[in-house]
This record gives C-alpha cells, sequence and structure tokens, in this order.
C-alpha cells in the first residue's frame, strides 16, 4: 500500500469517526433533551398560590442532605416540592413542622432523601413520606394531561431550561390563561407568575406528588 493511499483511508477514517461522534451526539441529545411545547386550551386559575423562594434568606445555605451543594443554588425541585404539597394539603409521614422548603429539606436530610450530590431520590421519598410520585419524560405527557391536573387542583413540577437554552432548572405549574401556561418560578424574587414562555415555551420532564 502507497503512501498516497494510506492518506486517503487515514482521511476517510477521520471523516467515519467524525460522523459516529455526531450521530452519538444527537442520539444522546434526543434522549436526554426531548421537549414538549407547552399551550393551554383552557383557563386554570387556582384558588391560592404558595410562593416560595429557594434564595430566601432563612434556608438558602442549608445543605442538600449530606452534598456540597444548597437550596439557594440547588434547591429548585425542593422548594417547588414544599409549594405543591401546602397547596395540594399533602400530608408526610413524620413531617410535624410548619412546612417551608427550610423545614422540607431537613426533613429530607434527616430521613436520607437525598444522595451524595443532592439529588433527591423518588423511591425513598415515596417509602419516607407515604406519597406516589408520579415521574414523566416530555415525550411521555402532553398539555390535555397537564390541564387535567390541573383541573383536579394537582399542580405540575416541570423541567425546563433557563431562557429556554440554559442550564435545567425546576418550576411548578400552577396556571394557565389565554393560551399560556404560567408557573410559580422558585428564582423569582416577587411573589408573581412566571409565564412558560420565559423558559421557551417548553419542558423536558414532569413531577407529580400525590397521597
Amino acid at each position: 500500500m502507497n503512501r498516497k493511499t494510506k492518506r486517503i483511508l487515514l482521511v476517510l477514517l477521520l471523516f467515519v469517526m467524525a460522523g459516529m461522534i455526531l450521530c452519538g451526539g444527537w442520539f444522546l441529545h434526543a434522549r436526554k433533551g426531548s421537549s414538549l411545547t407547552v399551550a393551554s386550551t383552557e383557563d386554570h386559575t387556582p384558588a391560592n398560590v404558595v410562593f416560595f423562594q429557594q434564595k430566601d434568606a432563612r434556608w438558602k445555605d442549608d445543605p442538600l442532605g449530606d452534598s456540597r451543594y444548597a437550596m439557594g443554588d440547588s434547591g429548585c425541585l425542593t422548594t417547588c416540592l414544599a409549594a405543591a404539597f401546602a397547596m395540594q394539603d399533602v400530608t408526610l409521614e413524620g413531617f410535624t413542622e410548619e412546612l417551608t422548603p427550610g423545614t422540607l429539606n431537613a426533613y429530607f436530610s434527616v430521613n436520607h432523601i437525598y444522595d451524595n450530590e443532592g439529588n433527591l431520590q423518588w423511591n425513598a421519598l415515596e417509602q419516607t413520606a407515604g406519597i406516589t410520585p408520579v415521574l414523566k419524560s416530555a415525550e411521555e405527557t402532553d398539555n390535555r394531561e397537564l390541564e387535567q391536573w390541573l383541573s383536579e387542583g394537582i399542580f405540575p413540577i416541570v423541567r425546563v431550561r433557563m431562557g429556554g437554552v440554559g442550564n435545567y432548572h425546576f418550576v411548578l405549574l400552577v396556571s394557565s390563561e389565554n393560551g399560556e401556561f404560567f408557573c410559580m418560578d422558585p428564582l423569582e424574587e416577587k411573589e408573581q407568575l412566571v409565564p412558560m414562555s420565559d423558559f421557551g415555551g417548553k419542558i423536558y420532564a414532569v413531577r407529580v406528588v400525590s397521597e
């Protein structure tokens, strides 16, 4: 095999490897980044909305279990859960404190509901608190189901991307109006609802909790 042939084969091999990497990256993105564009067809107004902020000075520095992460930076899911539990009057087994993101985080921490990286373990939550979580990807739900939950007084926690393209974040869907869903955003400093269009109008996963 002469030098020219070897050079051609090397170039072809590099093209094949590049194609495999690109296809692999696309496949992973398709699996991890599948989204649902949300739009409502009916108006849903809750009787009351509970606003909690993950950066509230009372708990923003509290760690998530034994992890290096704290509520202020990584407590959006716990904050949404506290609001959802409060709005749905959910009772947690063994929980006797006033319900806030701070007390809920302490309950999760004491009962080892977080892993070492501060991720919430849903099986541990179900076994400890006596609630039944519903975990769905964007592909497994649709707008009608989101509206059905709202009509039943159940408030879905949805995973979004900051600004529609940034880091993943959890918010709590609480209402819909004029074709738009609105959420309680744990990072919003004011007690006001945030339109889902602020997150690109897309969700990437759904978490629903009920007794």
